[in-house]
């Protein structure tokens, strides 16, 4: 990791805690204390959060968190790989896979697809972690042509590009709730009960083909989600 990409993290991470606390940033000569880093340095950090929206900086004021610019960081219509979205709201991220085999698709999830049941998957149990805490669990699979290599890469992006030759371009994500059971509460270190954010997810490619289906548990204290929405004229009409 380069010195400003630990730099920009470590100070998500300090914004991350200001917004919780609903409190402004500490000074400079704190936070280049804290973070390790040159005074310049900082106001390079700082100025790049001001520009994607998070910070409000006023000479002669404290740095203060725009709360609805931090939400506005991870929105639910835009898809990244878990490792990347936890890197770009300052967590040091890491992605484990806890199973991986080919198995016959169950016949819930192959009439999703589109698919007959029994029809060959790579199931995959992946858990991703943020500071070295679980963060997300994810049980997926991903359809598996005759002739599909033996080896995939991890990430779902790409391995579909390895086992069908084109990409996935767009995903159907469904969310929900739920409370955590069992081996889930397990595997993310919580207590059963504990309430999580679900995503049901279809991956399309770009040939209209239904290849993966997950689903997720996102833990809502690590990440929460942000959707845009427009309205529409007449705006009288409400």
């Amino acid at each position: 990791m380069t010195d400003d990409r630990r730099l920009h993290n470590e100070l998500l991470r300090e914004v991350r805690e200001a917004a919780a606390a609903n409190a402004a940033l500490p000074g400079e000569l704190e936070l280049t204390a804290r973070l390790g880093c040159t005074r310049q340095q900082l106001r390079n950090a700082l100025a790049e959060l001001e520009r994607q929206g998070i910070l409000r900086r006023r000479q002669g004021a404290a740095t203060t968190v725009d709360h609805v610019g931090l939400r506005m960081s991870v929105r639910l219509e835009d898809q990244f790989e878990h490792t990347v979205l936890l890197s770009r709201m300052g967590y040091q991220a890491g992605v484990e896979i806890l199973e991986s085999g080919v198995v016959p698709l169950p016949a819930h999830i192959a009439a999703l697809l589109d698919v007959e049941a029994g029809h060959p998957a790579l199931r995959s149990v992946k858990r991703w972690r943020a500071d070295g805490e679980p963060a997300m669990l994810a049980s997926g699979y991903l359809l598996l042509p005759d002739d599909s290599p033996r080896e995939l890469d991890a990430s779902v992006f790409t391995a579909v590009g390895q086992a069908w030759g084109e990409s996935l371009v767009w995903e159907v994500a469904t969310p929900g709730a739920a409370a955590l059971a069992g081996a889930d509460a397990d595997l993310l270190g919580r207590p059963e009960g504990t309430p999580v954010l679900t995503f049901e997810l279809i991956g399309v490619s770009v040939s209209g083909r239904r290849l993966f289906y997950a689903f997720e548990h996102h833990l809502p204290e690590v990440v929460r989600y942000s959707f845009v929405r427009s309205v529409r004229p007449p705006w009288d009409a409400i």
